[in-house]
């Protein structure tokens, strides 16, 4: 018996930051929606800086892991950062195991992965 939890995406900007947190089952269903809100909040900064929190998703297919690649090439194309954080049990392992977790760049919390990316926004474009 499986239990579905439709994901919610919730979007916000901290410093030069967007934050999408995701809660829920993010696969088949829900895949579209992530890539096609996340993309259009890329818009907000220059170059985009994402934090994807993941802590509060249950279940990640091959869907969601699609995402996640797409969006991780938009944000490097445009000089951007990608910074996933909250990988917790299934998601953890589904990682490991096709060595996404070599691939991307993740981070225990979200709050660091913010503090991160917030300090690289802040910092000046030439060394002085």
């Amino acid at each position: 018996m499986t239990s579905e939890q439709a994901l919610s995406i919730s979007l916000g900007l901290q410093g030069p930051c967007v934050i999408a947190r995701l809660t829920g089952d993010f696969d088949f269903g829900s895949a579209a929606e992530v890539r096609d809100r996340v993309t259009k909040a890329l818009d907000l900064t220059q170059p985009p800086m994402l934090v994807i929190d993941m802590q509060a998703v249950s279940v990640c297919d091959s869907s969601g892991l699609s995402v996640l690649v797409y969006l991780h090439k938009a944000v490097t194309a445009s000089g951007g950062r990608l910074l996933l954080s909250g990988l917790n049990g299934r998601c953890e392992h589904l990682f490991a195991i096709t060595a996404l977790d070599k691939f991307f760049d993740i981070r225990r919390t979200a709050e660091l992965a913010i503090a991160e990316l917030n300090e690289e926004g802040n910092a000046p474009p030439y060394p002085a």
